[in-house]
């Protein structure tokens, strides 16, 4: 459970949509071998600006590393969002953006998300090297997914965030100036 506190003073109705959606990787059709390991992506983009607000990786045993990436195909360009690596899967944890940080995409932008995999008896988490493991619900087969929520902007209020953290940015510089 989850408790924000928040000052009396605010707005709780946002003019913006928020959502908390599961991004498949590989769409779930895959097989680990016997003492392999396998990597796993999958992709999304969106048709408006979006805020992302929380990550959250989901795997099993097997599950070794997950990282969320934004290709932005205007320019080319490929940003690491979230890297969570030495994964253990006794703590499904969701990491959560501060505002001022939270990964802002522009629209058209593309999600990465990436999950590397370890069936070998290198990893500590592994109950059976010798099996081949699939996807599936049971913990003894693997999934491949994460939770991100999202929120939906429009162009102006997409802009208006760009701008209040270039303006933040210009004061830190002209503290540090001083």
């Amino acid at each position: 459970m989850g408790i924000w506190l928040y000052p009396e003073e605010f707005d709780e109705d946002s003019v913006y949509e928020q959502d908390l959606t599961l991004y498949f990787l590989q769409g779930g059709d895959y097989d680990i071998p016997p003492h392999g390991t396998l990597m796993t992506q999958g992709f999304h983009s969106f048709d408006s600006p979006v805020r992302i607000d929380s990550f959250q990786p989901h795997g099993h045993l097997r599950l070794k590393a997950m990282s969320l990436e934004a290709y932005y195909p205007e320019t080319g360009r490929k940003e690491m969002l979230s890297m969570v690596s030495n994964w253990n899967p006794g703590w499904h944890l969701s990491h959560v953006y501060e505002d001022d940080v939270a990964p802002l995409l522009p629209k058209g932008a593309v999600m990465i998300i990436t999950g590397w995999y370890d069936n070998t008896v290198g990893n500590p988490h592994n109950p059976d090297p010798d099996q081949w493991v699939g996807a599936g619900d049971r913990t003894a087969d693997e999934m491949s997914h994460a939770w991100i929520a999202v929120t939906h902007l429009d162009d102006a209020g997409y802009d208006e965030l760009l701008a209040q953290r270039e303006s933040a940015e210009d004061a830190k510089t002209e503290t540090a100036g001083n």
